[in-house]
């Protein structure tokens, strides 16, 4: 069997990120996922995409809510409050533990990776979930009026105003991931995540970037747009304020310098000879992951289809 890696944001991607895990040894998968909307808050070191990939995978995820941990407790949050704190950042009592305890890791000499992996081995996962980069990367949302980091435009503000552009800071000191060679990975899947905030950050990363771009027949993109609408997320919305159509042709043209192969969802198939003129070739599946049946049925179909080149 062929060697995957998995770029990943957060709720699309861990959900095919988990039928990816139930479908093939997990010695055959690496998932590096963007850290570009991690923050610090009240001190602590976290990492929304990470934790969200890996809850996903080790079956602990909120999949009522699409973010945090199941079965939460809210006390701290709730004692907070009544001290005038700061709240608009929902940390279940489980999940700030996760946040004390990477943070801990990383002031006592860990690496964000190894942080990570640590983590992991405490939920009984495989250590082939990794952070894009070692090195900082932060996403921002340029509005009309104000630059907001992303946390502030997507949790506190709920994604409201209308986006204008975007801008990654840190890129002059960081790197993809040094203990990712990805000379060593058959095929290169860019999940169904934001393009712009889960995906870009990553794409900014200049090894990353010019190695997809080196070697594109290696990458398969799987359609974050099904029938004029995101799986998950803003993604309709931000293409609308960018004035680019909600289609899975706005998609390949944004992947069109990184990849040659798109799966698009089965209501999608009138588009394929647009993206056919693109470049791509093209697949049909059923891109709808509500459940873990159809989680594991996509990424089989993935692998299937990219087994048999």
């Amino acid at each position: 069997m062929k060697n995957y890696l998995l770029l990943c944001g957060g709720v699309g991607g861990a959900k095919l990120a988990l039928g990816f895990k139930n479908s093939i040894d997990p010695k055959k998968l690496t998932i590096a996922v963007n850290t570009g909307d991690d923050f610090t808050h009240y001190g602590l070191k976290i990492c929304p995409d990470l934790d969200t990939v890996m809850y996903t995978l080790a079956g602990e995820s909120d999949t009522s809510k699409g973010w945090g941990r199941k079965d939460e407790s809210w006390n701290m949050l709730s004692a907070l409050s009544e001290m005038g704190g700061e709240t608009w950042f929902q940390l279940g009592d489980k999940d700030l533990a996760t946040h004390i305890q990477r943070t801990y890791l990383i002031n006592n000499g860990q690496s964000l990776t190894q942080a990570t992996q640590t983590l992991c081995e405490s939920f009984n996962l495989p250590k082939n979930i990794f952070p894009m980069s070692n090195q900082p990367v932060e996403t921002y949302i340029q509005t009309k009026n104000r630059l907001l980091s992303f946390q502030e435009y997507f949790v506190k503000l709920k994604c409201e105003p209308p986006v204008a552009d975007f801008v990654f800071k840190g890129l002059d000191k960081a790197g993809f991931n040094e203990d990712l060679d990805l000379s060593t990975y058959d095929e290169i899947i860019i999940c169904p995540s934001n393009p712009y905030v889960s995906i870009n950050p990553m794409l900014q990363l200049s090894s990353l970037k010019n190695y997809l771009h080196d070697y594109s027949e290696k990458v398969t993109v799987i359609s974050p747009i099904v029938n004029a609408q995101s799986l998950k997320g803003p993604t309709a919305k931000m293409m609308q304020e960018l004035g680019q159509e909600v289609d899975v042709k706005t998609i390949g043209k944004f992947y069109k310098s990184y990849s040659k192969r798109i799966f698009i969802d089965s209501s999608d198939l009138d588009e394929s000879n647009k993206l056919n003129d693109l470049g791509y070739e093209v697949h049909i599946a059923d891109l709808i992951m509500n459940t873990i049946d159809n989680k594991n049925a996509l990424a089989e179909a993935i692998i299937h289809e990219l087994e048999s080149k």
